[in-house]
C-alpha cells in the first residue's frame, strides 16, 4: 500500500489521532458533510487546503487572500468563505471546482466567519474595526455592518432562531445579533479574552472559549445568560458542537489537547492529547470525526473515536457475523478474536482485515462451532491492530 497518508497514535485513548500535512500556520477549519470535504485556512501560506475525508489526503490547494484565518461552508450551495485577516477581504470558493469566484472587501482584520444557510447570509467578525460585516451570498456584496464590542473574533449562527453570536476578545463579552434586523439585542459578559464560539441549535445553547481564563462559558440562548463555566485546557481557542451526540470539542492551544465536553452535564468527559498546538476545531456529525488545526507543525489532526460493532450481536454457535470498526492505523492488519471462556482454545480468530486510509475496518467471519464456542452467555470479542496495538472490545451473546 506504500506509505500511508496519515500516521496513527493514541493507543491508550478512546480516540485515535491521524495527522495530515497541510500549509503553513493552519488556523481555521470547516467541514462540508454533504461532500465529505474539510477546508483548512493556512495563514502562513495564504492558501486553503482541501482534504478528502475518506482518504485523509489533500486533494487541492487554493490560493486566497493575505493571512487567511477562518473558514465557513454553505453546504446548500457548496460554497466556502474564507476570512483573510491581512487583506480585509473574504474569498468565496466554489466547492465543486476549488476556484475563487469572488473576493469581497469587508473591514479591518476579519478574524471569524459564519454562514446562515437558511437566509443566505455570511457574517464576518472584523477584529480591527469592532464590527460584523453581513454579506449577501447571492450577490457577494456587503449589505450592512453591525457595531459590536471590542476586538470581535469568533462568530457563530443559530439558524433555528436567526441569531448571531459574536465573541469580543477585547471586552470579555458576547454580542447577540438579531439576524432579521441586524441589531444587537443583548451583550453577555463571559470570561477573559473570549475567542471562539459555537452553537447547538437543538438545545439553544452557546459555547464560548475564554482564552485568558482557560474556560468555556455556556450560554442559554433563550435567556442570554451564562448557566455554566467549564474548565478546560490552557489557551482554548476553537470550539465546535456535535449536535447529534450533544458533545462539544475545544482546541486548547497552550496545553496541546482537545477537551471533550458532555453537553448534558457540562463536564469534561475526555481529554485528547494532540500532536502539537491545536487552534481551530471542527466536527463532522455524520462520521463523528474531529479535525483540529496545528499551526506550529503545519498539520491537521484527524481525531477518531475508536469503535467496534458486530452484527448480529447475539446468536447460536456457528453464527455468521459482520465486524466493523474505526480508529485503527491506516494500512495495518487488524485481527478480530472471540474469547471462548474455556481452557482450550481460549480464543478463536473470527477474521483478519486491513485498516483503510480513513481508519475503518470490516470483515466477515463466524462464531466457533458448539464444541469450542464455550458456555451460553456473554463473550468478549476483541479487535486488535497488530501495528498500533490498539484494542477495542465488544460483547457477543451466545444463545
Amino acid at each position: 500500500m506504500g506509505v500511508p497518508a496519515a500516521v496513527a497514535s493514541g493507543v491508550t485513548s478512546p480516540f485515535t489521532t491521524l495527522t495530515v500535512n497541510v500549509g503553513s500556520d493552519p488556523l481555521g477549519v470547516a467541514v462540508d458533510e454533504a461532500t465529505g470535504t474539510v477546508y483548512v485556512a493556512n495563514q502562513g501560506s495564504g492558501t486553503v487546503s482541501v482534504i478528502d475525508e475518506f482518504t485523509n489526503t489533500v486533494t487541492a490547494t487554493v490560493t486566497v487572500g493575505t493571512d487567511p484565518v477562518a473558514v465557513a461552508v454553505d453546504e446548500t450551495t457548496d460554497t466556502v468563505f474564507v476570512a483573510n485577516y491581512g487583506s480585509g477581504t473574504v474569498s468565496v470558493i466554489d466547492g465543486s471546482s476549488n476556484t475563487v469566484t469572488a473576493t469581497v472587501t469587508v473591514s479591518s482584520e476579519p478574524f471569524g466567519v459564519a454562514v446562515d444557510e437558511a437566509t443566505g447570509s455570511v457574517y464576518v467578525a472584523n477584529f480591527g474595526s469592532d464590527t460584523v460585516s453581513v454579506i449577501d451570498e447571492s450577490s457577494d456584496t456587503v449589505t450592512t455592518a453591525v457595531t459590536v464590542d471590542t476586538d470581535p473574533s469568533g462568530v457563530a449562527v443559530d439558524e433555528t432562531t436567526d441569531t448571531i453570536y459574536v465573541a469580543n476578545y477585547g471586552s470579555g463579552t458576547v454580542s447577540v445579533i438579531d439576524g432579521s434586523s441586524n441589531t444587537v439585542t443583548a451583550t453577555v459578559t463571559v470570561g477573559s479574552d473570549p475567542s471562539g464560539v459555537a452553537v447547538d441549535g437543538a438545545t439553544d445553547t452557546v459555547y464560548v472559549t475564554n482564552q485568558g481564563s482557560g474556560t468555556v462559558s455556556v450560554i442559554d440562548g433563550s435567556s442570554d445568560t451564562v448557566t455554566a463555566t467549564v474548565a478546560v485546557g490552557s489557551d482554548p481557542g476553537g470550539v465546535d458542537v456535535d449536535g447529534a451526540t450533544d458533545t462539544v470539542y475545544v482546541a486548547n492551544y497552550g496545553s496541546g489537547t482537545v477537551s471533550v465536553i458532555d453537553g448534558a452535564t457540562n463536564a469534561v468527559s475526555a481529554t485528547v492529547t494532540d500532536s502539537s498546538d491545536p487552534d481551530g476545531v471542527a466536527v463532522d456529525e455524520t462520521t463523528d470525526t474531529i479535525y483540529a488545526t496545528n499551526p506550529g507543525s503545519g498539520t491537521v489532526s484527524v481525531i477518531i473515536p475508536v469503535s467496534l460493532s458486530v452484527l448480529p450481536a447475539t446468536g447460536p454457535a456457528g453464527t455468521s457475523v459482520a465486524v466493523t470498526g474505526r480508529g485503527f492505523a491506516p494500512g495495518e492488519t487488524v485481527r478480530v478474536t472471540y474469547k471462548t471462556g474455556i481452557a482450550s482454545p481460549k480464543s478463536v480468530t473470527i477474521c483478519t482485515t486491513t485498516a483503510l486510509s480513513d481508519s475503518s475496518v470490516s470483515c466477515l467471519g463466524a462464531i466457533p462451532p458448539r464444541a469450542t464456542a464455550g458456555a451460553r452467555g456473554a463473550h468478549k470479542m476483541v479487535a486488535k491492530g497488530l501495528t498500533s496495538l490498539i484494542k477495542v472490545k465488544i460483547t457477543f451473546t451466545l444463545t
